[in-house]
């Protein structure tokens, strides 16, 4: 009983063994550990070998300051006006540019530019335009209106940057003494422009009366016993006509003759000799009279303040109503 035990062993391991072929079989993936996945996920990183060498701490303000200048250089785009201290007498070297419009800001309210330069200037009120095609250096003297006693002297050197603006700032003695001559000058253009704006006013009073039109602002009467023309001249016969009374001037009318007998030529200072008061004195239309000849005459006069008043007559007194 004991030997025959482990034949039977045997046939059943046999039999098992024949049999396992007819099962299906499952195919699963080959299994990986943690350590062979997490190396084929990362880029191997080679090992750097270490030199012995200490780099020394960078404060992080100058970092910090670093990349705001590199910001700025990359970013900037704009060139702000530039100021230069310049003196009368002192040639004063400039940079500008070269194929565009320069701007020079001047003290002088009305500068004058004189050059013999082939570069183009103009000037609009302070202002001095400058331009050159050119790389030659220009040299101007720019004065303050007629006046030579103040030269700013200046040597502009063409570069090939972007268009410039100048301020030039004078020293504090030259713009005292450009003060002082602007004022003077001021006061001048002033009164000039005053006598210019009178002349034109009394040539378009004396057009009116030769178009027999009465000015605007001035009233037609008769002449007052006192109110007469007298003029200085032989052989001229005055009488006077007609007077219109403005606001301050009178302008006498009266015809001027010639009782000679030979040609004559009116002389219109001999009318104003006899009076201080004349301002201006026309004729119209002749001035060479034939004998016997007429021509009308007209004699400007500065009314006094007290004839220009006219009185009311008060209506508690009995005056008109």
């Amino acid at each position: 009983m004991n030997r025959s035990f482990p034949l039977i062993l045997l046939f059943l391991t046999v039999s098992t063994a024949l049999s396992a072929d007819e099962l299906p079989v499952t195919v699963l993936p080959p299994a990986t550990t943690v350590a062979e996945d997490s190396s084929s996920s990362q880029p191997v990183v080679p090992s750097q070998p270490d030199f012995g060498i200490e780099l020394p701490p960078v404060d992080a303000s100058i970092l910090k300051a670093a990349k705001q200048q590199a910001s700025a250089s990359t970013t900037a785009t704009s060139i702000g006006p530039q100021h230069i201290a310049v003196k009368p007498g002192i040639n004063e070297l400039m940079p500008i540019a070269v194929g565009h419009l320069n701007r020079l800001v001047t003290p002088f309210e009305h500068p004058v530019v004189t050059t013999t330069s082939q570069a183009t200037t103009s000037t609009k009120g302070k202002i001095v335009y400058v331009a050159t095609a050119d790389e030659t250096p220009v040299t101007l003297y720019i004065t303050p209106g007629d006046n030579q006693d103040i030269a700013l002297s200046l040597t502009l050197i063409p570069k090939r940057i972007p268009a410039r603006e100048i301020h030039l700032d004078l020293d504090k003695d030259s713009y005292q003494l450009l003060n002082q001559w602007q004022r003077a000058d001021t006061a001048n253009r002033t009164s000039g422009q005053q006598e210019q704006a009178y002349i034109s006013q009394l040539k378009a009073l004396f057009r009116d009366l030769g178009l027999q039109k009465t000015p605007a602002g001035y009233s037609l009467r008769d002449p007052k016993p006192q109110e007469q023309i007298r003029c200085l001249q032989d052989r001229v016969q005055i009488k006077t006509g007609q007077v219109l009374e403005g606001q301050d001037r009178l302008i006498l009318v009266g015809l001027a003759k010639n009782i000679g007998g030979d040609m004559l030529e009116l002389d219109e200072r001999s009318c104003a000799t006899t009076q201080q008061d004349v301002l201006a004195v026309s004729v119209w239309p002749n001035v060479v009279l034939k004998p016997q000849e007429a021509t009308e005459l007209y004699v400007v006069v500065r009314q006094s303040p007290e004839a220009s008043v006219s009185l009311r007559p008060s209506l508690l007194s009995g005056g008109q109503q």
